[in-house]
């Protein structure tokens, strides 16, 4: 019964700590480049991100198209044409595109 006296009084005593974490040189001498590395590809993933997500420029506004301006052009006939040329190719749908805009037109005739 002494014994059992004895190792409780012990165990009473006991108290539990932590032990010291055990240095390593190696590793104290890579925390910096670790970390610059880490600092690195996080940048690096990040300039990557805001490249893609770089809106399109954005698309010129075709230029107006007024009466005025083809009745300048009414006398020169080549003038014209090339004229009516451009502003068609900007302002009506492309009807070779699947899909397009015709093509759901074409649908309810």
């Amino acid at each position: 019964m002494a014994e059992f006296d004895d190792f409780e009084s012990r165990l009473r005593e006991f108290r539990p700590r932590r032990p010291a974490a055990i240095p390593d040189e190696r590793l104290q001498r890579l925390r910096g480049p670790i970390w610059l590395g880490v600092a690195a590809g996080i940048a690096a993933t990040m300039f990557i991100a805001l490249w893609l997500q770089k809106p399109a420029r954005p698309a010129q506004e075709p230029p107006a198209v007024t009466i005025g301006a083809l009745n300048a052009l009414a006398d020169r006939p080549e003038a014209l044409d090339a004229a009516l040329t451009r502003i068609s190719r900007t302002t009506l749908p492309d009807v070779t595109l699947a899909g397009g805009a015709l093509r759901e037109l074409s649908k309810e005739f």
